[in-house]
């Protein structure tokens, strides 16, 4: 295989901005990817999920391997109707250049060292080989970069996730859920479209994870795939949970609502337990009440000693 192969890969991602410091530290990072990928050859689709100064959105727009798939008014209101929006045009661009054997790369735009000559063309080949969907894997070396809340979280999380596959499919295999990129050809892009189709699923980050339970129960065959990457410094140091409470929550809430998602009775009892105190939590981040701070921490902490129970 040569390096002709990357021609037939399409990378699409989604992309959500807001003035603080978390986005300005992502929005310069993406900017990297879409270099990389521009230096390949390859193509990209980009969800405009909102928030984008219009520099920015111009300066994305400037790259002429980039489409944008703007988020229009009675369109996706999900993130993963989003991501499928994305998915649907990377599809369409495939077949209009009469790519005849295509590959699908789902990543989040700040992983700019995925997007690399050796470590696309190792996913393309496991494609090549008969897999439909290759759920890319960390190495060490990527664990040992994140803080230790994040990696104690992620590393319980796949290994639950493991459990749930092997209880519900009998599947032994061992996949990084947590790690997002996926990749797969045209059968297994089909399993992440018809996601949701009842509209009866939470629709966030599930969207790129539970398809993958459905494909493996439906016997395509799904293949671990390991790759040589790195986060980048910046982001890690920016986005530290060590000292920020608000991802901490973020972690816990992804952790709880995913395995809820794929199945899991501890988690979907959890949250039918807790629907009292979660529904009061989003009744007051709306309103304004005096005594708000004081009710959101009663709140909060009730959730959190169910979450631990």
């Amino acid at each position: 295989m040569n390096n002709e192969e990357l021609k037939n890969l399409i990378i699409y991602t989604g992309v959500f901005y807001q003035d603080n410091e978390i986005y300005r530290t992502r929005s310069q990072i993406w900017f990297k990817t879409f270099d990389n990928a521009r230096k390949l050859g390859i193509k990209v689709v980009v969800r405009n999920d909102g928030g984008l100064p219009d520099e920015m959105l111009n300066r994305i727009k400037a790259y002429e391997n980039i489409t944008i798939v703007d988020k229009k008014e009675g369109g996706a209101n999900t993130l993963g109707g989003g991501r499928r929006e994305a998915l649907q045009k990377a599809i369409e661009i495939a077949d209009k250049e009469g790519k005849k054997n295509p590959v699908f790369l789902w990543t989040e735009p700040e992983k700019d060292d995925l997007i690399m000559e050796k470590s696309l063309l190792s996913i393309i080949a496991e494609i090549r080989a008969g897999s439909n969907i290759a759920v890319l894997e960390r190495e060490e070396k990527a664990w040992d970069q994140l803080p230790p809340f994040q990696r104690w979280v992620e590393k319980r999380a796949n290994k639950k996730a493991n459990e749930i596959i092997q209880s519900t499919t009998g599947s032994e295999i061992k996949l990084d859920w947590w790690f997002a990129p996926k990749a797969f050809d045209k059968i297994g892009a089909r399993c992440f479209l018809d996601y949701n189709s009842n509209k009866d699923r939470l629709d966030l980050w599930d969207s790129i994870m539970v398809p993958i339970l459905n494909a493996i129960r439906d016997g395509k065959k799904v293949k671990s795939v390991p790759v040589d990457f790195l986060y980048n410094k910046k982001q890690i140091d920016n986005e530290s949970d060590e000292s920020n409470k608000e991802i901490k929550i973020k972690r816990i809430e992804q952790y709880a609502q995913i395995l809820k998602e794929l199945g899991d009775e501890k988690w979907i009892e959890f949250f039918e337990d807790s629907k009292d105190e979660l529904d009061k939590i989003k009744e007051l981040n709306k309103g304004d009440s005096v005594n708000k701070g004081e009710l959101l921490k009663e709140a909060k902490k009730s959730v959190v000693n169910k979450f631990f129970k």
